[in-house]
């Protein structure tokens, strides 16, 4: 029986030996390339490598996409990427520094405000007349308008007329012929106002000024606070200021020019004044006066410096001047 064993041990271990020889041409046959005999074709279709033998490929899960950079970091991550084959890494540049907001100036902010009220309710704004317009005439290149101390257009402001600047315009001409000198035409210009019941006057704002051929005059009577008028400053009156002499152009002579106009004690935005009434009636009551002790009616001349719109106005005027000469 000893040997019975010994010949079963040895059976046994070639069995094993040709099993484990079996298994390892099946797996040289999946990796390898495969021999063209019968006897490998069977081996790699007939054994598959174990279970625990087979690499088992990990699965990642998709990742959530970023969300678009801002600009700023665009240009950051851009200005990297380019840098980024230098082998020297540089700081992404940073973004500008924005002021910090500042809030409005109250008083900017009301005049805005009153402004944008003011364009709303009269329309966009109109050409407005200029201090250096001027109407030729036979008495010289008459300007048709007075002006204030700083050479723009002298307004009156009036109740009459909200949202509308009032306009003084030039309404008389007077024309001394005998006259040789400027000062001499001055004292006759007084004597003959005095005469007709227009002497200067106190409490009357003064400082204007007049053009006559392209030259700006000053006005008469000259002082503080004085006009040509014919009532108290705290009556109705019809007042005035008188601009030249300015040569006349006939030869001999001067010419002057001036704005009249009535008014009236009143408020204005609370405020003691005088409030415009009328530049037609003052311009013919002066004109009565003058003619009335002694001067020479000359007739009416055209200035066309009468304005009607919805940011200006002349109030009554006509567009013309009462012309006199002086005796």
């Amino acid at each position: 029986m000893g040997w019975r064993s010994a010949l079963l041990v040895a059976l046994g271990l070639g069995a094993a030996l040709i099993g484990g020889a079996g298994i390892a041409n099946a797996d040289s046959s999946g990796t390898g390339p495969s021999p063209r005999g019968p006897s490998s074709s069977t081996h790699s279709t007939g054994h598959s490598p174990p279970a625990a033998m087979r690499t088992s490929k990990k699965r990642t899960p998709p990742t959530p996409s970023d969300p678009a950079p801002g600009p700023v970091l665009a240009a950051a991550l851009a200005s990297t990427r380019r840098e980024a084959g230098s082998g020297v890494a540089r700081p992404a540049p940073r973004p500008p520094v924005q002021p910090a907001p500042t809030a409005p100036d109250p008083v900017t902010a009301v005049t805005k405000w009153f402004g944008e009220l003011h364009d709303y309710l009269t329309g966009a704004p109109e050409a407005q007349p200029s201090p250096a317009d001027s109407t030729q005439t036979p008495y010289g290149d008459i300007g048709k308008w007075m002006l204030k101390r700083t050479g723009k257009l002298a307004d009156w402001p009036s109740p009459a007329y909200p949202f509308k600047t009032l306009y003084q315009p030039i309404n008389v001409i007077i024309v001394d012929s005998t006259s040789t000198t400027a000062a001499e035409s001055a004292a006759k210009l007084n004597g003959a106002l005095t005469a007709a019941g227009f002497p200067a006057q106190q409490i009357h704002s003064t400082g204007y000024q007049g053009v006559i051929e392209g030259v700006v005059y000053g006005q008469q009577p000259t002082g503080s606070q004085v006009a040509f008028s014919n009532a108290h400053w705290l009556l109705i009156n019809d007042h005035g200021r008188v601009f030249g002499p300015a040569p006349d152009p006939a030869g001999t002579g001067f010419v002057w020019t001036a704005s009249f106009s009535r008014e009236q004690p009143g408020l204005s935005n609370l405020n003691p004044t005088h409030i415009y009434v009328s530049f037609r009636k003052a311009r013919d009551t002066v004109r009565a006066a003058l003619v009335g002790s002694g001067a020479t009616d000359l007739g009416l001349v055209g200035l066309d410096n009468k304005l009607v719109g919805r940011t200006m106005t002349t109030g009554d005027h006509d567009g013309y001047a009462v012309v006199m000469s002086l005796s």
